[in-house]
């Protein structure tokens, strides 16, 4: 790993140090600009650069039976489909940065990395047991030391290139573990094989929380490039073979590009094309749920998907495999459908004594405005919680008019009155319980 080049010179590790924070304004919400309110308590040590904004400071990851379930009948429609899955997470932030980044950069606060890390693990294997294909990113970035030092960005929530190219390697390499025969040319390149071409910048998103916050300006920081050049075009011919359709967030697609360049090292670990789907800001399932309701999971257009989600994204949070789950599953003979009139707001869907209900489809008046919150009432009593919407960074022409949402897996409990609440402008059109 000699070639490497730092994100920055002059950040380097200050764990012994004592923490020096950009301002204490960073640390009260009150302080924040109210855009960045929630991100409060945002820790920060100005000798190493490292800034920790409280949406990464999570340590539980392990899933509860409810969203296992889920997601273990996610991959089985996969599988019906005859078309493999992998799950990529980027490992959490304060795992890579260390007990000691973490304990200098938030002085009297405590996390604890290892408690953080035995969970991600946990999460990892549970992914893995479902049948999915799941590297562990985490064994990858703390293999080494220069690539732990390099994996994150310091100032940013994200991966660099260097993290990228590696987690890509690991992809790969997992999946010719499961499936040798899928693609030919993966599992046989090193990241030591890799030569540096450049290097990107990023300005860093944590960098604006401390601007407008401290009134501190904060140059961009750097990382690697290297030379993704696919084997093939080495002798100005591609080859054809399998393709890859790579379903990811603002890691596969900052500043709505391959910033990262997490698809061309994908296709260079692959020696395959990768088609690049990812949303930006579109959530765990921005990019996922339209590539299934296009029919390109069924049509079989790629022989491998990628699902790559922030590890930011909490699998404890169902609503989101719950709707990928209701896009994924076959249309049913309707139950119960209703037409509400042109301005109604919301409404109460009552569900016949017996019927067995399996999913809700909602269609929306406006193609823009798609966010309902759903309260599930039980024959017991009992209620669930839903929420069935896209969020604004998903582009209208990846969206369709209505959303499903799965009604499965509630344990003994049967429906019987589902109470849907629009959101944010959102009305609805018509209802169908399935």
């Amino acid at each position: 790993m000699k070639f490497h080049i730092p994100l920055i010179a002059s950040l380097m590790m200050a764990s012994t140090a004592q923490a020096a924070p950009y301002c204490t304004q960073l640390l009260n919400k009150e302080s924040l600009p109210k855009k960045y309110a929630k991100l409060a308590p945002v820790y920060s040590d100005e000798a190493s650069g490292w800034i920790f904004a409280q949406n990464q400071l999570r340590d539980l990851y392990d899933m509860k039976a409810p969203s296992l379930n889920l997601v273990q009948a996610i991959v089985g429609e996969f599988a019906k489909r005859d078309v493999p899955l992998a799950i990529v997470i980027a490992p959490p932030r304060p795992v890579i940065a260390g007990q000691d980044t973490l304990d200098a950069t938030m002085e009297q606060q405590t996390y604890n990395v290892a408690k953080a890390q035995s969970s991600f693990d946990t999460l990892i294997s549970q992914l893995a047991d479902t049948g999915a294909i799941v590297p562990n990113l985490s064994d990858v970035a703390l293999s080494d030391q220069s690539i732990r030092d390099d994996f994150y960005f310091r100032r940013d929530t994200h991966w660099t290139t260097v993290g990228s190219a590696v987690s890509a390697l690991a992809v790969a390499n997992a999946v010719n573990a499961t499936m040798p025969d899928l693609f030919l040319n993966d599992a046989t390149l090193a990241f030591a094989d890799l030569a540096a071409s450049g290097s990107i910048e990023e300005k860093g998103s944590l960098t604006k929380v401390v601007s407008k916050t401290c009134g501190t300006a904060l140059t961009p920081e750097t990382s690697v490039t290297f030379d993704l050049s696919r084997q093939g075009s080495l002798l100005g011919d591609v080859p054809e073979g399998p393709s890859i359709a790579l379903l990811g967030s603002s890691f596969s697609n900052r500043y709505k590009r391959d910033h990262y360049r997490f698809a061309d090292a994908l296709a260079r670990a692959f020696d395959a094309d990768v088609a690049n789907f990812s949303v930006s800001g579109g959530g765990p399932i921005g990019a996922i749920e339209p590539y299934v309701l296009s029919g390109a999971l069924d049509r079989k257009d790629h022989d491998l998907v990628i699902w790559e989600l922030p590890y930011t994204e909490s699998f404890n949070s169902p609503s989101f495999l719950r709707q990928l789950l209701g896009a994924l599953s076959e249309s049913r003979p309707a139950i119960t459908t209703v037409d509400l009139p042109a301005q109604a707001k919301s409404t109460v869907v009552k569900i016949a004594d017996g019927a067995v209900t399996s999913g809700i489809e909602i269609v929306a008046e406006d193609v823009a405005k798609q966010s309902f919150k759903l309260e599930v009432r039980f024959d017991n009593g009992s209620n669930a919680k839903v929420y069935l919407g896209r969020r604004n960074a998903v582009p209208i022409d990846m969206r369709v008019d209505s959303l499903r949402t799965s009604l499965s897996h509630f344990g003994e409990r049967t429906p019987v009155e589902i109470v849907i609440s629009p959101q944010k402008g959102a009305r609805i059109k018509h209802v169908t319980v399935f």
